[in-house]
């Protein structure tokens, strides 16, 4: 597409969603509500920080030595502790994604409006990241369960 010459985008949504029309917000107060650049870069450099600490304290101390708390931290950054569950992770998320992209393309293209077979396809798609959850949080459990 050239510069000028923009795409038209069209946003569909299921039967059950509800649409709410609000009155136009000022840039100030947009400003308000939403977080900053600077913020954001904050955000993501304490969570770096985060990820480094549980990696180091991983690394370097005995099993019998990480305590309940010490796990408790490392709850939602699992992915980021290795090198390789990121990528394998960031891979199959891409495979996601691009099975998602195609489909809707090919349904576009044939002109049928089906969100019930992209909704089948996503969480055929995504069925993998349920059950890595599911052991995570079984492990989780077995560590972490009152005795």
């Amino acid at each position: 597409l050239s510069a000028t010459r923009t795409r038209q985008r069209s946003v569909r949504f299921a039967e059950t969603s509800t649409l709410t029309i609000t009155d136009p917000v000022i840039k100030e107060e947009l400003k308000l509500r939403w977080y900053s650049k600077r913020e954001r870069d904050l955000l993501r450099e304490h969570f770096a920080w985060q990820v480094n600490e549980a990696q180091e304290k991983l690394a370097t101390s005995p099993m019998a030595m990480i305590g309940q708390e010490d796990l408790i931290e490392c709850v939602g950054m699992e992915r980021f502790l290795s090198r390789e569950v990121y990528l394998h992770a960031e891979k199959r998320r891409r495979i996601h994604v691009r099975a998602i992209l195609v489909a809707q393309e090919r349904l576009r293209v044939l002109n049928i409006s089906d969100g019930e077979q992209l909704s089948c396809l996503s969480e055929q798609s995504s069925e993998w990241t349920v059950t890595r959850s599911h052991n995570i949080a079984v492990k989780y459990w077995e560590i972490l369960k009152p005795e």
